[in-house]
């Protein structure tokens, strides 16, 4: 945040001062920015008497498939969907092939990989093996397991990504 502002200060003529405003948030020559995922990205200008809405805020819901987790069990499987609104992405993950993990795990997370076009990780987030919700059959069986979350990226980032992946670091019961 601070190489942020200085570099605005240097490259700017007038005297004029940054006033934060939140987490990550400031207002700088009548403009509203975030820093998001490493970068600088305006969200407003308070010069205007005027709200401009932008595509990326128009929400469209995004399927980004189906894939393998065979490294856990084999036919074991993950699908991802999700919507991109203002500068939060938020999704749901169902997992299917791994109706027995609270019985054989002691503990661990799972992390959520977005992926780019060429295979290159762009945004990450981590999901404890304690906030999936089991969802059961009407025969009181395991179906399946389910996590809704969310996280901050840019609208640069969401549009780069491509597909996902996932990574675990779950720890077997010791018998």
């Amino acid at each position: 945040v601070l190489m942020a502002l200085g570099i605005m200060t240097a490259c700017s003529n007038k005297r004029s001062e940054a006033t934060p405003i939140g987490e990550n948030t400031f207002v700088y020559d009548a403009k509203v920015f975030r820093i998001i995922d490493n970068e600088v990205t305006q969200l407003g200008n308070l010069e205007t008497d005027s709200i401009t809405k932008t595509a990326v805020l128009n929400p469209i819901l995004k399927n980004y498939g189906s894939i393998e987790m065979d490294y856990i069990r084999e036919g074991a499987t993950s699908e991802l969907t999700a919507v991109y609104r203002g500068d939060m992405f938020y999704f749901k993950m169902e997992l299917y092939g791994l109706n027995d993990l609270r019985a054989k795990y002691l503990s661990g997370t799972l992390a959520i990989n977005f992926l780019d076009e060429y295979g290159f990780q762009i945004h990450s987030t981590s999901v404890d093996m304690t906030e999936l919700i089991q969802i059961v059959g009407d025969d009181n069986e395991p179906v399946n397991f389910e996590y809704n979350g969310q996280t901050q990226m840019s609208s640069e980032v969401y549009q780069a990504i491509a597909t996902y992946s996932i990574s675990s670091s779950l720890r077997e019961y010791p018998w």
